[in-house]
C-alpha cells in the first residue's frame, strides 16, 4: 500500500478549507490531518501534527502565508508547502520562492490538477502555476531589457509627484483624493499615468521606484 500523504490546510476562509478538505477526503493516499484558520494556528499545530504537505493561503490576517512558509521551512525543512492563492503577481511568486515554498498554485486550479500537484510536490517536484510562469518569464525579460537600456529619470507632473508622495506615505485612493481635493476617479486616472511613466504595475512597485529614484521627498 502506497504511503499516505498527510496534509494540513491553512486558510482564513472556512468555506475554502471545507471545500479543499471535502475534495481531499475522498482521495486515496491523502489524509487531511489538520486545518488552521490563521498562520498562528498553523504554527502552533505544526509540531504535534507534522504534516507532509501544507496547503497555505497567501493572504491572511496577521502573518501572511509567505512569512508563515518561511517559518515552517526554517523549523521543519522536510515539510512541503504549496501556496494556494488568487494572486498571480510575479512579486508574490518571487517572494514565495525565496521563502522556501515548494509550489505556487492559483485557486482556480482544476481538482484533478491539484491532486497531481500535491503528489508531485510530495515527491520533491516543485511546481509553479503555468499562468504565473508566463508572467514571471515576461517580467524577467522586461527587467533584463530595462538593465540594458540607458537609465532615464521618469518625468512626472507636479500633480503626479504630489499624488505619488501620498501613495508612498501609504494613503488610500480616498485619502489621497481628500488631501488634494480631487475626485477618487481622477486619482485612479493619475495613478494609471504614474504607473505607465514609472514602468510599474501596482502601488508597491510605484512606491519602490519613487524611493529608489528619489522622486519624492518628505518634510519632518
Amino acid at each position: 500500500m502506497a504511503e499516505e500523504i498527510r496534509v494540513m490546510i491553512v486558510d482564513d476562509h472556512t468555506i475554502v478549507r471545507e471545500g479543499i478538505k471535502a475534495l481531499l477526503d475522498i482521495q486515496e493516499g491523502i489524509d487531511v490531518v489538520a486545518e488552521a484558520k490563521s498562520s498562528i494556528e498553523c504554527l502552533n499545530k505544526m509540531e504535534a501534527v507534522l504534516p507532509d504537505v501544507v496547503l497555505m493561503d497567501l493572504k491572511m490576517p496577521g502573518i501572511d502565508g509567505i512569512e508563515t512558509t518561511r517559518l515552517v521551512k526554517k523549523n521543519y525543512p522536510q515539510v512541503k508547502v504549496i501556496l494556494l492563492t488568487n494572486y498571480d503577481d510575479e512579486e508574490y511568486v518571487i517572494a514565495s520562492i525565496k521563502s522556501g515554498a515548494d509550489g505556487y498554485v492559483l485557486k482556480d486550479v482544476k481538482k484533478g490538477d491539484l491532486l497531481e500537484i500535491i503528489h508531485g510536490v510530495f515527491q520533491n517536484r516543485a511546481f509553479i502555476d503555468p499562468t504565473v510562469t508566463r508572467k514571471l518569464f515576461h517580467s524577467i525579460r522586461q527587467s533584463d531589457a530595462a538593465k540594458k537600456a540607458p537609465a532615464t529619470r521618469p518625468v512626472l507632473s507636479q500633480r503626479e509627484l504630489q499624488i505619488l508622495t501620498h501613495l508612498v506615505e501609504g494613503k488610500s485612493n480616498k485619502d489621497i483624493a481628500n488631501s488634494v481635493n480631487l475626485a477618487p476617479d481622477t486619482i485612479k486616472s493619475h495613478l494609471k499615468n504614474i504607473y505607465q511613466k514609472l514602468g510599474v504595475n501596482n502601488r508597491s512597485q510605484a512606491a519602490r521606484v519613487a524611493i529608489q529614484e528619489k522622486l519624492v521627498c518628505f518634510t519632518s
